[in-house]
């Protein structure tokens, strides 16, 4: 898939996927017994294809209900922390996460000589859009 499409892919995704700020999670495992040095230098962003010359160093995973540029950001840097130059991105996966939020109410508090105001807490469920990338990260060395 070239550039152009996964950034208009990435693009239609974004509104769902930017509802404030939030946490990203992100995770690597190695798939390579090459154990690289973190890289400080640019990564480029593929998807679905690797380029010529690649090897692969490991898996990369990263979720988050922030905006979709955080969940990239993470993304990348695992695979800078494998060792990668190039993050290969294999799936986006939008879901919709049911939690569960905790509300505070004031009320009226009845049969107290003086007046006073009291509060109520409960939970109640809230639905949050999440991203997810699932892919690789890869090395190209310079020819």
């Amino acid at each position: 898939m070239p550039m152009r499409a996964l950034r208009a892919l990435l693009l239609t995704l974004l509104p769902l996927c930017s509802a404030g700020c939030a946490a990203t999670r992100a995770s690597s495992i190695p798939t390579s017994s090459e154990l690289l040095p973190y890289h400080r230098g640019a990564v480029t962003v593929r998807a679905l294809s690797d380029p010529p010359g690649a090897r692969e160093l490991g898996a990369v995973e990263a979720s988050g209900e922030g905006s979709l540029d955080a969940v990239v950001e993470a993304f990348v840097e695992q695979v800078r922390g494998l060792g990668g130059n190039v993050a290969r991105i294999d799936s986006v996966t939008p879901v919709v996460e049911t939690r569960m939020r905790q509300v505070s109410q004031a009320m009226p508090c009845f049969g107290m000589r003086f007046q006073a105001g009291c509060s109520q807490s409960y939970l109640t469920p809230e639905e949050v859009p999440v991203v997810r990338l699932v892919g690789r990260a890869l090395r190209v060395d310079a020819p």
